[in-house]
């Protein structure tokens, strides 16, 4: 706000007359400063005239505010002069007030001022002026910084002190701002020295010290200390206490080595150790650049040599718990026993909090953390297993949280440890209350390796309708280490992913603990998320994050090694799972080549697929001795998955008492077992396994038929004829009359034959054991070697009816792994028919239970089981094709087949004349029937008059089991 001073001029002022006649004629009044006065100039033209007795040309000392008469006269008229009342101006010594003060102007802002003074409604002076604002003087140096800090010294230890602090501007006129005031309290200090320190003695053994208090205590509290020394044995005493401080840190480095054995020890087993080792946590960390995608195979390679030390650096090098983030609310006394272990509690800034119910102090307490995303707050919550005292703070938690999903990484039951309470009610009960919680089931879905629950939850107390919450349970992760195949969890993913939407709470994940199983989760699901959009991924700094909002996060090395192989493949293989739904679409898009030179995205995905050769040790079947045992050179067993074959003298020591829970091999050694040339093949039911095998060489009869009654194999499916032209490619095994292999006893009961495969039963008898059994062989004949099926309609129509021969899929949490296996595969090597059979079963058992099909990933599993696994592009489309004809799709839904006269038409782009027959009408009619087991034959015949079953609808797809 600035103030200006405006004066008024001395210049004549001019004043004119109004009447028409004397416009002309004006007065102008000067003003005289020596005696104050004014002079009138009357400014007369020649046509008016003054009277004779008083008008002048100028009319001087007249007064400031007086007034005058004049008669004025024109010459055109002879009426009475005009009389002219001169009204004088007040002089300069008048105006008592000369300056005006202009307020709320902008600083440094330019403004146009003007004045104007009238008398009498005329007006008597103006003034105009041009100005601008400013804050000051010029330069000045408090203009340009600003000083927001401040030392106060020579302050006194331990007292209070009041501190007022206000902000001002310095300009022309300084104006202040409010002032804020703080009062704060310095720290204490040492007390000055005790004044007047006198001994006196008492008695003999004893003294009295007195001593008045120091002038500045300077602390809260006041004490003093006296200390005695005394000079006869003061070295003595030394003496002593030094030996006693070696011995105590001898004893100390003792336990501690003891504590770190243990840990160490602990700390190799994968299962969720739970030891919490504090160290200099931030100091520890290290600097591990962000890995882009084109580097990430290469980057782990890197890390991975060695036995993985740089893994092991980074991951040794992240504190296991932050300390500087407290853990009070966790460790209250009445919380304790909502803890599932004593070392792995919630920090207490972002524990999740559940509404307290009646004041209880309790109540708001449960062992769950948020855990941020990958640039998403809070995205998911990391939560231990609930305990059966927990139960209704885990489903209180799901409802105030607004989670639709539930991500369970555990079993209830591992190694016959309680890992999680059951929380949720199954399909009997169909309904189960967890305090104010009604949880109801209506939807139980069982997959290899998850089980999908749909469930409706509502609350007693809140009148909101109810909500849908989807539970996954992963099942695949062993009870030690980690899952062997990183591909499982990518699976996992994208199935929370597809029930997870943008209005969902956070995603809760859970396991035993809460951090080791569950992180990994979390982790690979953020870094992937990181992956996508930006190119690169920081898992070092991630899993640091994770160990920020709760401890123990990606708790082992293993764990976080593999988040890295799920990235890893990822980035390699990409996303090849496809819905049934979108099959015909797809493969369509994905046979097309654009432009025509390049590979089409079929060809390039077979490309991409790894062929694992030599990946693994096949010492065995290399053995010389074992070498004519092989009929393909390049089709070797690996060591690793190889059926082992136990010697007659080791069999027949074992009990007659087995079951099908248990096995005649539970005690396989590889060093002692005789060889044949087959392998474990993981089926699409886990554990559950097949056997891969070659056509038993005239050698090897007797060994093909003991892996047969040693596995317990209820079906054995054979995919060639016995010879190719003149070449054997598979000796024959059977006979129509009993045959003898050492203490076994094989005799066929029954041949059907087909159009284009034969069923034969036979009975297998040990010397040595009571029960005989029964074993079905499926012999497929129209499939030459080095082509594919010139039926494949019948290949699928035989599959479905050696199915009903397999035991029932009872895969319920916890089932034991059993090394018995249902069913046995062969062809020539046991790798070029066997492996598009191995292929198509996994293939149409996922389509059945999940309505997916995910052939990239069921070949590279078979690559890596057994060498020259669908070993050509021809086979691998055939799969695609065989698929996606089985299961047409009419308007975006899965349709089965009507009837038998529907047509399967395969095209084979890279041979289309190869298969130029592929239009198929089977015809299930048997040839031939052989009288024999009547139970048997009727069973066969009905599928030989009818057809065989689901041959015309297709594999049926069961939906979700309904609760009533």
């Amino acid at each position: 706000m600035q103030s200006y001073l405006f004066f008024l001029k001395d210049n004549p002022h001019l004043f004119f007359l109004s009447e028409e006649k004397y416009k002309t004629i004006s007065v102008n009044y000067i003003y005289d400063h020596n005696n104050r006065s004014f002079t009138a100039k009357l400014n007369v033209e020649v046509n008016v005239s003054c009277g004779p007795d008083n008008c002048k040309s100028k009319l001087q000392g007249l007064q400031g505010c007086s007034s005058s008469i004049v008669n004025l006269s024109h010459v055109s008229c002879t009426n009475p002069p005009k009389r002219l009342k001169l009204d004088v101006p007040p002089g300069n010594m008048k105006f008592n007030q000369r300056t005006v003060n202009l307020e709320d102007l902008q600083p440094k802002k330019p403004y146009s001022c003007i004045s104007e003074v009238f008398y009498n409604h005329q007006l008597y002076t103006n003034a105009s002026k041009l100005i601008e604002t400013d804050l000051g003087k010029k330069n000045c140096s408090h203009l340009n910084w600003t000083e927001t800090k401040h030392d106060l010294e020579t302050l006194k230890p331990f007292k209070q002190y009041d501190v007022s602090l206000y902000a001002f501007v310095t300009a022309k006129v300084q104006r202040n701002g409010s002032a804020a005031e703080c009062k704060f309290q310095t720290q204490a200090g040492a007390p000055t020295e005790v004044q007047k320190v006198t001994v006196s003695q008492i008695a003999d053994n004893s003294i009295s010290v007195t001593c008045k208090q120091p002038k500045e205590i300077n602390g809260p509290n006041k004490s003093y200390h006296l200390e005695i020394r005394t000079k006869d044995n003061s070295k003595a005493l030394i003496a002593f206490l030094a030996f006693l401080i070696v011995v105590t840190a001898i004893a100390l480095l003792v336990v501690l080595y003891k504590i770190y054995d243990l840990q160490r020890k602990r700390s190799s087993n994968f299962d969720e150790a739970r030891e919490l080792v504090e160290r200099d946590e931030e100091k520890q960390l290290m600097n591990v650049e962000p890995i882009n995608a084109d580097n990430l195979l290469e980057t782990y390679k890197r890390k991975i040599a060695d036995e993985g030390r740089l893994f092991l650096a980074e991951f040794q090098s992240i504190p296991r718990v932050f300390s500087k983030f407290s853990i009070k609310d966790a460790r209250k006394s009445f919380n304790q026993n909502k803890n599932r272990y004593v070392d792995i509690l919630p920090y207490d800034y972002n524990r999740v909090e559940l509404s307290e119910i009646n004041g209880d102090a309790g109540s708001n307490y449960i062992n769950a953390s948020y855990i941020d995303g990958f640039k998403e707050p809070r995205k998911y919550i990391a939560a231990q297993g609930p305990r059966d005292e927990t139960l209704d703070d885990f489903w209180r938690m799901i409802w105030e949280q607004k989670a639709t999903v539930i991500v369970m990484v555990t079993r209830c039951e591992e190694g016959n440890r309680n890992k999680c309470a059951e929380y949720w009610p199954s399909m009997e009960e169909g309904m189960r209350a967890f305090g104010d919680v009604i949880v109801k089931i209506y939807e139980h879905k069982r997959c290899p390796d998850y089980i999908i629950q749909k469930l409706s939850i509502t609350n007693k107390r809140e009148k909101t309708t109810g909500r849908e919450v989807t539970h996954i349970q992963f099942t695949s992760w062993p009870d030690h280490g980690v899952p062997e195949d990183p591909h499982l969890l990518l699976k996992l993913r994208r199935r929370v992913n597809a029930f997870s939407n943008f209005f969902s709470g956070p995603i809760v994940v859970h396991c035993s603990a809460g951090v080791g199983r569950t992180g990994t989760y979390i982790g690979i699901d953020a870094m992937l998320e990181g992956l996508e959009a930006e190119g690169k991924v920081d898992v070092y700094s991630y899993v640091v994050k994770l160990r920020r909002q709760r401890c123990l996060m990606v708790q082992v090395e293993a764990q976080y090694i593999l988040i890295h192989q799920a990235l890893v493949e990822y980035n390699q293989f990409g996303e090849t799972e496809v819905n049934l739904s979108e099959l015909h679409s797809c493969l369509h898009n994905m046979k097309k080549r654009d432009p025509p030179s390049e590979p089409s995205p079929l060809e390039a995905e077979f490309q991409r697929l790894p062929s694992y050769r030599s990946w693994r040790t096949q010492h065995i079947g290399n053995q010389e001795e074992n070498k004519k045992k092989n009929r393909n050179s390049n089709v070797i067993p690996y060591d690793f998955n190889r059926v082992p074959l136990k010697h007659e003298l080791e069999l027949s020591k074992e009990s007659e008492h087995d079951s099908e829970e248990s096995s005649d091999e539970d005690s396989d050694s590889e060093e002692t077992s005789r060889y044949i040339n087959a392998s474990f093949i993981m089926s699409y039911w886990k554990p559950e396994m097949m056997i891969a095998a070659q056509g038993p060489l005239k050698e090897t009869i007797g060994d093909f038929w003991q892996m047969i009654f040693q596995r317990k194999v209820k079906v054995i499916v054979m995919l060639t004829e016995l010879k190719h032209g003149d070449q054997e490619i598979c000796a024959q095994y059977w006979g129509e009359e009993k045959q003898t292999y050492g203490d076994l006893e094989v005799d066929m009961k029954d041949t059907t034959k087909y159009s284009t495969y034969t069923v034969r039963v036979f009975e297998l008898r040990h010397s040595k054991r009571k029960d005989p059994r029964t074993v079905y062989q499926y012999q497929y004949t129209n499939w030459s070697v080095e082509e594919l099926p010139a039926e494949p309609k019948d290949l699928i129509s035989m599959i479905q009816i050696l199915k009903q021969k397999l035991p029932k899929k009872t895969s319920t949490e916890g089932n034991k792994y059993t090394k018995s296996v249902p069913i046995l595969i062969h062809c020539r090597d046991g790798a070029q028919q066997t492996g598009i059979f191995c292929a198509l079963l996994n293939l149409l058992e996922s389509a059945e239970t999940e309505e997916v099909v995910d052939v990239f990933q069921v070949v590279k599993s078979l690559r890596k089981s057994r060498p020259g696994m669908v070993s050509t592009f021809e086979q691998y489309q055939f799969l695609y094709d065989i698929i996606a004809n089985t299961y047409p799709a009419q308007n975006g839904q899965v349709k089965k087949i009507n009837n038998q006269e529907d047509e399967i038409e395969f095209d084979n782009e890279v041979d289309k004349a190869k298969h130029g027959a592929n239009c198929v009408h089977p015809s299930a009619v048997p040839d031939n029937t052989h009288q024999g087991n009547k139970e048997v034959q009727g069973a066969e015949s009905t599928s030989g008059t009818e057809g065989p079953e689901h041959s015309a609808n297709g594999p049926a797809s069961p939906a979700l089991t309904q609760s009533s």
